[in-house]
């Protein structure tokens, strides 16, 4: 009928009489398959068993646990017993643990208790498809049923007080389990009831017979301190006394923004400039010195007439020679004029100290001298004016 291991016993195989047919084969193979998914369903729950197996020593010391709590129900000491099969149940779960630890629970009068542990092995033997296991679990469940004890928490409307809270046994009793008999243990219970703004409720049941105790919570009575305090003008806070720090030096004056760099500036464009006045000056003297050697070699003469394709190229290099070299000096003299400027126009290391300090007024100082530079045929002039 029942085996009493740990683990579950073998299935017996059908009988494989004449009589039976393909069909019932076919139906007895997809019922087993059906009940294979139930139990890895049931497997995978997150509170059926912990996340990790447990290890080799682990079911060890379960098994021992397990037949040490065996024995001692057989010896009629079910209160020494029942721990032992908790424990075991805990650390390696398994359906035949539950079921002894069941029937230990409902020797020491925990009926709630083993009236739940043998539902919940019904559903798993089910699972597994141990349909014997499930049958005799399903009828000793039933069997409790009329011996067991239920606690009803009543609510009046009048108590139903925003923010109340009720606890049986210190866990939270919420409010769809209001007025509902729920099985319990026989043996004292404590109902609490608290809400913000109320004095706390409290009180104590004793189970002792089958059948549904109702207990029912009576109004809160206003609790006058919670109220004050609640109300009370929050205090204001200490004015602390005003700490002397010490006072530290006034940080120097920014340096005006371009002062450092206008010089350097200046003095790049005067050596760019110069460098130009070089190169226009060169590509002078080379234009002059291919128009005079075409002259001397008689490819063309002193009008500029040439008398073959030789002397049109080399009065043509010359041209283009001479038109660089104007270019290249031109833009040299600009250069060198612009440097002189920003050189001659750079502030003092005084007068960027002087800006710096007089930063935000309205009024810039004008520059201390004014300068124009031109340009005239082959000359560069500069014109200066404090």
């Amino acid at each position: 009928m029942f085996c009493p291991h740990r683990f579950p016993c073998a299935c017996r195989a059908p009988s494989r009489g004449a009589a039976s047919s393909g069909a019932a084969v076919t139906a007895c193979r997809g019922a087993r398959a059906l009940l294979s998914t139930f139990a890895v369903l049931a497997a995978l729950a997150p509170d059926a068993r912990a996340a990790d197996p447990p290890s080799r020593d682990e079911r060890a010391a379960a098994v021992a646990l397990f037949d040490e709590g065996r024995a001692l129900m057989a010896a009629g000491k079910h209160a020494e017993a029942c721990p032992k099969l908790a424990e075991s149940q805990r650390i390696d779960p398994g359906i035949g643990t539950l079921f002894n630890l069941s029937d230990c629970y409902e020797r020491i009068g925990r009926t709630a208790t083993a009236w739940i542990g043998f539902r919940d092995v019904a559903a798993a033997a089910l699972a597994a498809g141990q349909m014997e296991r499930e049958k005799v679990a399903r009828a000793r469940a039933a069997a409790l049923e009329p011996r067991l004890s239920r606690l009803q928490i009543v609510v009046p409307q009048e108590t139903a007080l925003e923010g109340i809270e009720l606890t049986r046994n210190g866990v939270i009793v919420g409010r769809a389990l209001w007025g509902t008999a729920v099985p319990l243990d026989p043996g004292e219970h404590r109902i609490a009831a608290a809400a913000p703004g109320y004095k706390p409720w409290e009180s104590r049941v004793v189970l002792e017979k089958p059948g549904v105790v109702s207990v029912k919570i009576p109004p809160l009575t206003p609790d006058p301190g919670a109220a004050a305090a609640s109300t009370e003008a929050p205090t204001p806070p200490v004015e602390q006394p005003p700490v002397d720090r010490p006072k530290l030096p006034p940080p120097p004056p920014p340096q005006a923004k371009g002062g450092s760099l206008q010089r350097p500036l200046g003095m790049v464009a005067v050596g760019l400039g110069v460098a130009g006045l070089g190169a226009g000056t060169v590509l002078g003297f080379v234009a002059k010195s291919t128009f005079d050697e075409a002259n001397q070699k008689g490819e063309c003469d002193d009008a500029g007439q040439c008398k073959n394709s030789i002397g049109i190229t080399m009065r043509d290099d010359a041209v283009t020679q001479g038109n660089i070299g104007t270019a290249v000096f031109v833009a040299g003299a600009v250069l060198a004029a612009g440097g002189v400027v920003l050189w001659l126009t750079a502030p003092s290391s005084s007068d960027v100290a002087d800006t710096a300090s007089a930063r935000g007024r309205a009024e810039t100082r004008a520059a201390p001298w004014q300068a124009r530079v031109g340009l005239g045929p082959g000359s560069v002039w500069i014109e200066g004016k404090l």
